[in-house]
C-alpha cells in the first residue's frame, strides 16, 4: 500500500500540495468545507518563484496558458504623478520571468485539473485533527463524525481554519491589518497595461486579464467589519473612497456591477509561528503565515510550501523526519516574507500623514527603477527542490 495524505483545504496551497504529493506517488484526499470551489480573491498575480514551483509540481504549463503577462505602467500617486516606472523587460531581467495575472478561480481550477474529481470532497467540514507521531497515524474527524486516517495531514485551511491551533497551540491570533480591500473583475475597454497607485491611506491596482477584462483592487485603511454580501453597498463605498483619485480609477470602479465586487477585511498573523509541523501534521499557506498582501507573496508562499513539503516527506526515511526538514526549509523564509509584508503595508497604503506621504513619494521618485525591483528579488530568486517523481 502506498503512502497516504489528507489535505485540509482546497485553496492554492492545498491544491498544489495535493498535486505535488500525487506526483511523488502519494494517495491523496482533499477535504474542503465550502460546498463548491472558493472564489474569494477575484484575481492574483504570480511572480517567477511561484511559477517555477508550479512547473515542478507538473501544473505550470496549464497555469501559464491561462495567465496574462503583466505589462507594467507606472507607480503613481493619487493625482496621477509618476513615482516609479518599470517595463516588462526590466521585470524579466531583474525578477527572472514576467509576472502573470490570473482570475483566481481559473487558476485553482487549472491546478485541481491535475487531480481526479473524486480526490476533492466539497462540503466536508473538519471538526478535529489528531497530529499523530512516529508510532500513531494522524487523523481528521469531520463534523458528521467520520474519521479519516492517513500517513500525513496537511493543514491548508487558511487564516481561520482549525489546523493552526492543533499544530501550534500557542500560535498568535490573526490581527486586523488595518485595511479593507475591494476586489472585482470587470469590463474596462482601453486598459492595456497594469498600474499601481499609492495615495494617503490607500492603494489601487488595475491589471488586464487574458480575456480582455480587468482585475482591480482598492485598499483603504479604516475599521474592520465591512465585509458582507451587499455588493451595491460595497461598490458605493469604493466609489466614494476613491472618487478624487486620477483616471481611469473612478471610471473603472463606476463601470463595475454590484455583483462583481467583493469587500474583504484583511487579517494576518502578527508574528511568525514557532513551528509549522507537529507529529505527522504540517501547515501550508495562510494556516502557517497569513500575511498582508503588500509584497504579492501570499499565494506564492502557499505554492512554495506545497512543493517543498512534497519533496521533504517524499525524500525522507519517515514522515516525521521529512516534516522536520520541511520546517527547517520553510519557516525562516516565510517568517522573512511575513515581516516584509507588514513593513510594506505600513510604508504603502497605511501612511496617512501628509508629511509622511510626501517624504515617501519623494524617496520613490529618486530611486532608480532597478532598486524598486531589486526589493522583490529576494522573493523571486527562490527555486523549488526537485520532486522525486513516483
Amino acid at each position: 500500500m502506498g503512502r497516504t495524505a489528507i489535505v485540509v483545504g482546497a485553496g492554492l496551497g492545498g491544491l498544489t500540495a495535493a498535486v505535488a504529493l500525487r506526483r511523488c506517488g502519494w494517495d491523496v484526499a482533499v477535504v474542503e468545507r465550502s460546498p463548491e470551489p472558493r472564489t474569494t480573491g477575484a484575481g492574483i498575480v504570480l511572480l517567477a518563484n511561484a511559477l517555477r514551483a508550479l512547473d515542478e509540481a507538473g501544473a505550470g504549463e496549464a497555469v501559464r496558458a491561462l495567465g496574462s503577462i503583466v505589462y507594467p505602467g507606472s507607480l503613481r500617486d493619487e493625482r496621477g504623478r509618476e513615482l516609479v516606472t518599470v517595463d516588462a523587460a526590466q521585470i524579466e531581467q531583474r525578477l527572472g520571468t514576467p509576472a502573470m495575472v490570473f482570475r483566481r478561480s481559473e487558476l485553482q481550477e487549472a491546478i485541481a485539473g491535475h487531480l481526479e474529481p473524486a480526490v476533492i470532497r466539497y462540503g466536508a467540514r473538519v471538526a478535529g485533527i489528531e497530529p499523530g507521531d512516529e508510532a500513531a497515524r494522524p487523523a481528521v474527524t469531520l463534523d458528521d463524525g467520520e474519521r479519516l486516517t492517513a500517513d500525513l495531514v496537511v493543514g491548508a485551511d487558511g487564516v481561520r481554519g482549525v489546523s493552526r491551533a492543533v499544530v501550534v497551540p500557542d500560535a498568535p491570533e490573526p490581527a486586523y491589518v488595518g485595511s479593507t480591500t475591494w476586489l472585482a473583475i470587470t469590463e474596462a475597454p482601453g486598459i492595456a497595461t497594469s498600474s499601481q497607485t499609492w495615495g494617503p491611506g490607500g492603494e489601487v491596482g488595475l491589471l488586464p486579464l487574458k480575456d480582455g477584462r480587468v482585475y482591480w483592487y482598492a485598499t483603504r485603511t479604516g475599521p474592520a467589519g465591512g465585509a458582507s454580501d451587499d455588493g451595491a453597498r460595497h461598490l458605493a463605498e469604493a466609489r466614494d473612497a476613491f472618487a478624487g483619485w486620477h483616471e481611469p480609477i473612478p471610471a473603472v470602479i463606476a463601470g463595475t456591477r454590484p455583483d462583481q465586487v467583493q469587500r474583504v477585511d484583511l487579517y494576518a498573523l502578527p508574528r511568525p509561528v514557532r513551528t509549522m509541523v507537529r507529529g505527522r501534521a504540517a501547515l501550508v499557506g495562510d494556516a502557517a503565515h497569513a500575511m498582508p498582501p503588500n509584497v504579492g507573496q501570499g499565494g506564492a508562499s502557499s505554492i512554495e510550501d506545497a512543493v517543498v513539503l512534497a519533496a521533504s516527506v517524499s525524500g525522507a526515511p519517515s514522515v516525521v523526519e521529512g516534516l522536520r526538514a520541511y520546517d527547517d526549509a520553510r519557516r525562516p523564509r516565510t517568517a522573512g516574507v511575513l515581516r516584509a509584508a507588514w513593513a510594506s503595508a505600513r510604508f504603502g497604503e497605511q501612511l496617512r500623514n501628509p508629511v509622511a506621504v510626501a517624504a515617501r513619494n519623494a524617496l520613490l521618485r529618486v530611486l532608480p527603477s532597478r532598486v524598486y525591483l531589486d526589493g522583490m528579488r529576494r522573493f523571486t530568486e527562490w527555486t523549488p527542490p526537485r520532486l522525486p517523481v513516483g
